[in-house]
């Protein structure tokens, strides 16, 4: 016997046994085989060429962005066009639906066409249901959350704004391009509000097509003839890759020898591996792209080595967990050597200060100490000295060398669970550079003068900067300094250079006095201080690295000290390289005002429609003084939620660049007229640039003629490269953050209990029974969409798994109704039936939710709503002040004259 498989797409495979005397004629007979020449339907349209596309973009016809999908619903997305003229003149296109992507996947860079609303190209049934509208989870984390995406900033407001979110973004009244249709009938002011939609015509760039993505793997669904439990059958052809971003289509992977020697099958597929898969190609007439294994298998869904694997290579960071060349290595050991072997030459050149009381404070496992600090109180009293000693970096990456060209394509360290990944090789970070205790280091000070009564930064003298030798005489860490400050003992760390503990315990409350002045100055003056809460897991103690305890993440005064010290040396050096010759070659590092359409909707609804007490967006000082009034008169929870909020509401990440690009140099967090970073350089390769430009102003004029003529394009090209390596490493961070909460979820002997801040009351008026409550929980600094049932069938559906303590069981509402678009009241009855109680819900209501694991991929979790009768809801109520859990009226805006009546309604 023989089998012959036909494909008429890609995914639509006909498998037919068949005897080897039937003719061709008769084959296409019987599998309906398109005779020679006939053309096969297509799916997509085909591409443009190259030069196609450059001649549409040169005439306008065309714009090109970068294509945004969202991770709540595959079937919208934008693109943010490519304007060069800042963010404020930024403008995103809708384009909806799968046909109008036109095989381009999330972050490609496409050309773009400006359609009608209403044409075809928007709408296409067969695909669209392909993948099963694959869409997040409706609670607890999705795939995305990258909170440098437009989707992510508005998230949050979304939800309290109580409607869709605004995918096309801000949108002018006429794009360059748009067709001459747009011009037709209709009043100019409607013209002006008709929102625009584009289709790909091309993939200028395929920066997320080529990138490696982490699958689950499964049958191919159509064609498995309804086999259970994951099996891959004999006569199979294809396997289905499923991503874990929601973003990114579902791709097939044909089977050959490999495949089956490698996966094991035909047989099962443990549908909880992850595997990294690349697309290679998405042909016009296939409905689904194909891919490869690219890689050997990261392991389960939940184990902790999988799921930093799985961090890595979905924020793009996975060449960087890679063993160090050997030719870095021996450069690194030369270096060494003969760094060594220089040192008293190089100390002869620079300002001694090994007899100084230098000290270093760092957290408790850091090994990579790269700052220092000194405090002498000057004759009079008046006034105090502050010294900060930064690990001299550039001194020895020298611009051309091996480790110099690995630390500019890394630009940053990862710091992730239970080790780090270095930006430098070891032998450098936790050796040469790092300023450890009692060994003498090469430096490169700032020196400034501060009033001791106000904090204020003294002019005359100005600050001034020098390449030191220092020598730390003793390494604290912030908790041993923290509980200096709180009057306790402790056993103090060794001390040296003839220095006591008493002599440490004296500089540190000097400095305590100081930075707080410093500090209030500082927020009083109108800077933005909003600290996210995160929570730190314990894995000290654990053998195989699964957390086994967790503590909230503190900013107490021994932190402020440091970070107001290295903000005051940042600014300073900034100042200096702003205006040098060398300006227009320095790395600084900006902050632009928040998004104003973004902030003005958030601001609106907490001002008019919760008669909220809010000042403008305007100025940092006023977004911080806003969010201090609410957390004084409403509590922390409440505070939490509004700053995230905030945050999340048009806020934009600041960024590194050439202060001779034109751009604006104001801070507008740190309300500074210029900043920079000079204080990491062991790990941030944009503090290593700042320190050879500030080398090359004090001590080098051959290198400052250097600077003047190197490549600007090619800096910049390495400054944007440092900005899309800090945002993947915060991305990195922020999902493994979320899988370890979710392993310490699946191994705790009890679920998760806290409270939950009310952004929206959803009312399903189709009668789908899909009502929910969204909260976003400041523990998590996320938000979580709950969704109400009455059933214990309907919350079977949810899958909820893991099993908790004797009490932890889920107690559902007996009904609930909707009073206003602001106002639900639940129903809950006893465990015994004997007694009920009604529980009012309003917008930003805290309310106590419980938080439990789930066997999905991604790892996940889902939220419910606590019972009044539930054993642990008092505990956790007890948290909450009344106002804060009773939550705000939601005031609707009615013209003059119309009365808005609400009618209640029972959920059926």
């Amino acid at each position: 016997k023989y089998f012959l498989v036909f494909y008429s797409t890609i995914t639509d495979p006909c498998v037919q046994e068949i005897p080897v005397r039937w003719s061709m004629p008769f084959l296409r007979e019987q599998i309906k085989m398109p005779e020679a020449g006939v053309r096969r339907h297509t799916n997509f349209e085909t591409h443009m060429d190259s030069e196609a596309v450059a001649a549409g973009l040169a005439s306008g016809k065309l714009l090109k962005g970068t294509l945004r999908v969202s991770a709540q619903k595959m079937s919208k997305a934008m693109v943010v066009l490519d304007t060069r003229k800042g963010r404020d003149q930024e403008m995103h296109i809708t384009v909806r639906g799968k046909l109008a992507r036109n095989r381009a996947v999330h972050n490609d860079i496409v050309a773009v066409q400006l359609i009608e609303q209403d044409d075809h190209i928007l709408t296409c049934p067969n695909l669209e249901d392909d993948e099963g509208a694959e869409a997040a989870p409706a609670a607890g984390w999705n795939g995305d959350d990258s909170s440098d995406s437009d989707e992510e900033d508005v998230r949050l407001t979304s939800a309290i704004l109580g409607g869709p979110v605004d995918e096309s973004g801000p949108q002018p009244s006429r794009f360059p391009g748009a067709s001459t249709a747009d011009e037709g009938g209709g009043s100019a002011a409607r013209r002006s509000k008709r929102p625009h939609f584009a289709k790909v015509v091309a993939i200028i760039d395929p920066r997320g097509t080529s990138r490696v993505i982490v699958c689950t793997l499964h049958p191919n669904e159509r064609h498995s003839g309804g086999r259970a439990n994951c099996v891959v059958g004999q006569e199979d052809a294809l396997i289905r890759a499923k991503p874990t971003d929601y973003r990114m289509p579902w791709m097939l992977i044909q089977i050959n020898d490999v495949t089956r020697r490698v996966l094991n099958i035909p047989g099962p597929l443990d549908q909880y591996q992850l595997w990294p898969v690349q697309m290679m190609t998405w042909s016009e007439t296939a409905t689904l792209p194909l891919g490869r294994l690219k890689g050997q298998c990261l392991g389960k869904a939940g184990d902790l080595d999988a799921e930093e694997r799985h961090a890595l290579i979905e924020s793009e960071l996975a060449e960087h967990d890679v063993e160090w060349s050997d030719a870095l290595l021996d450069e690194t050991d030369n270096m060494i050597l003969n760094a060594n072997a220089s040192f008293q030459e190089e100390v002869s050149k620079r300002q001694d200060l090994q007899h100084k009381r230098i000290f270093t404070i760092d957290p408790a496992a850091a090994r990579d100490l790269d700052d220092a600090i000194h405090v002498d109180r000057l004759p009079g009293g008046q006034q105090v000295e502050v010294g900060v000693h930064i690990a001299d970096v550039s001194h020895f990456l020298k611009p051309g060398s091996v480790v110099d060209a690995e630390a500019r394509s890394r630009t940053t360290s990862i710091y992730l669970v239970n080790r780090v990944i270095p930006m430098l090789p070891f032998g450098l970070c936790n050796g040469l550079c790092s300023l450890n205790p009692n060994e003498p280091k090469l430096s490169f000070s700032v020196f400034f003068r501060l009033q001791c009564d106000s904090g204020e930064l003294v002019v005359d003298p100005p600050p001034r900067f020098a390449k030191t030798v220092i020598r730390s005489c003793c390494k604290m860490n912030y908790d041993e300094v923290q509980e200096v400050l709180d009057g306790n003992a402790i056993d103090p760390p060794p001390t040296y250079g003839g220095y006591s503990w008493d002599d440490m315990e004296a500089d540190l409350h000097l400095l305590h006095e100081v930075c707080g002045h410093v500090r209030r100055d500082r927020l009083d003056n109108g800077a933005l201080s909003l600290n996210r809460q995160r929570l730190i897991f314990n894995t000290r103690e654990s053998e195989d690295g699964i957390p086994t305890d967790y503590h909230l993440e503190t900013h107490s005064a021994s932190h402020w000290i440091i970070e107001e010290l290295m903000l005051l040396a940042n600014k300073v050096v900034a100042r200096q390289l702003a205006g040098s010759p060398l300006s227009a070659v320095s790395v600084l590092r900006n902050h632009e005002p928040p998004d104003p359409k973004k902030s003005n909707a958030l601001a609106k609804v907490l001002k008019d429609r919760l008669r909220l007490r809010w000042a403008n967006w305007n100025t940092a000082g006023g977004i911080f003084q806003s969010c201090r009034a609410i957390r004084a008169n409403f509590g922390e929870m409440l505070g939490k939620c509004i700053e995230a909020m905030v945050m999340r509401s048009g806020m934009r990440q600041a960024k590194y660049f050439l202060c001779g690009s034109g751009e604006s140099p104001h801070h507008f967090a740190l309300n500074f007229d210029h900043y920079t970073h000079f204080t990491s350089p062991i790990r941030r390769y944009p503090d290593v640039m700042v320190h050879r430009v500030l080398e090359a102003l004090l001590v080098d004029q051959g290198s400052q003629e250097s600077l003047l003529n190197m490549d600007v394009e090619s800096e910049s090209k390495l400054v944007d490269t440092c900005n899309d390596k800090k945002r993947a490493t915060r991305r990195c961070q922020e999902a493994l953050d979320r899988a370890v909460f979710c392993i310490f979820l699946r191994n705790m002997n009890t679920w998760f209990y806290t409270i939950g801040t009310v952004l929206n009351l959803s009312e399903d008026r189709k009668g789908n029974g899909s009502d929910t409550v969204t909260v976003y929980c400041s523990l998590l600094d996320k938000d979580s969409k709950i969704i109400l049932c009455k059933s214990t069938e309907d919350l079977q559906l949810l899958q909820p798994t893991a099993r908790g303590a004797l009490n932890d069981v889920v107690m559902l509402p007996k009904t609930w109704y909707y009073h206003s678009k602001g106002c639900l009241d639940l129903i809950w009855s006893s465990p015994d039936g004997d007694e009920t109680r009604r529980q009012r819900i309003q917008m930003l209501s805290c309310v106590p939710v419980v938080i439990i694991p789930t066997n999905e991929v991604p790892i996940s979790y889902l939220v419910f709503l606590v019972s009044p009768f539930h054993p642990r809801c008092e505990a956790v109520c007890g948290r909450v002040p009344t106002n804060a859990a009773e939550g705000f009226t939601w005031n609707d805006e009615v013209e003059e004259g119309v009365e808005v009546v609400y009618g209640a309604r029972r959920a059926d």
